[in-house]
Parts: structure tokens; sequence; C-alpha cells
């Protein structure tokens, strides 16, 4: 049975500046799924504003790219409140705690990113950490 669901993920910083640094691998491909709306994708102004600020200092030659994958993925942006934040402490390391609070805000299947430990929500939270290959994985297999 094929579902009319399409799936929403919910885009880390680390996985943002991976598929602006190197047009290999799935953070890249991922990109290439949302810009063709196979799948939505969702950031947050801070994963915006951690992106330019890491690739300013340690990459400035991938900050075009950078810009290009924001223009062609026209991403939705979700920012947490206060009190989203505060309802996700417990279940993030502190410093990725804004980020899963978003996550959860937009109401994503999965939050994207290379550190899947610094992120351990509940099951009521109905969201999946996962890393852009498994991501891949997933819609290779749903599309088969």
């Amino acid at each position: 049975m094929i579902s009319n669901h399409k799936l929403a993920v919910f885009i880390d910083s680390d996985v943002l500046i991976s598929g602006s640094f190197s047009k290999k691998g799935a953070s890249f491909l991922l990109f290439q799924l949302i810009e063709l709306r196979f799948i939505n994708g969702f950031i947050s102004q801070l994963v915006l504003e951690e992106c330019e600020r890491n690739i300013r200092k340690k990459l400035p030659t991938a900050l075009s790219a950078f810009y290009t994958i924001l223009k062609l993925c026209d991403f939705s942006i979700v920012n947490p409140s206060d009190s989203d934040i505060e309802n996700a402490e417990k279940y993030a390391d502190k410093k990725d705690v804004p980020i899963l609070a978003a996550a959860l805000k937009a109401e994503v299947d999965y939050l994207v990113s290379f550190n899947v430990k610094d992120y351990f929500p509940s099951q009521k939270h109905q969201i999946v950490i996962a890393k852009p290959y498994d991501i891949v994985r997933i819609i290779g297999k749903e599309n088969l």
C-alpha cells in the first residue's frame, strides 16, 4: 500500500554544513530530495545562524553552496518558544535542546543529525532521530 504522507524532516546544523561542504554523500542527496519536494524540510533560525557562523569561520569557500541550498530547498523555518524549549530540556543535551524543541514544534517525522546520541526523546514525542544516510535509505525502501 502506498502512503500519501510526505516525509517531514528537521535538519540539524551539522547536516546542513556537511551538505554545503560536499556534493557527495547522503546530506547533499537529502537536500536534493527536499528541493524536488519528495520530502518536506524544516530548520530553525538558530540552525541558520549556527551554520552561517561556522561556515564563515571554518569553510568560507562553502558559503556559496550553503546559500544555494537554502534558496533551492526553501526550508520551512520553525522557531521554538521558551515554553517549547523548557518542555524539551530533559530530552537532549543542553546545547541541542532548542533544536529538538523546534523539531517537535514542527511535528516532523525525523530530526536528521550526525549527533544522534545527543538526543533522547521519549516515545510520546513520535519523532525519530536519524542520520542522513538512514533517511535516504528509508526513502529508497518506500519508493521501490
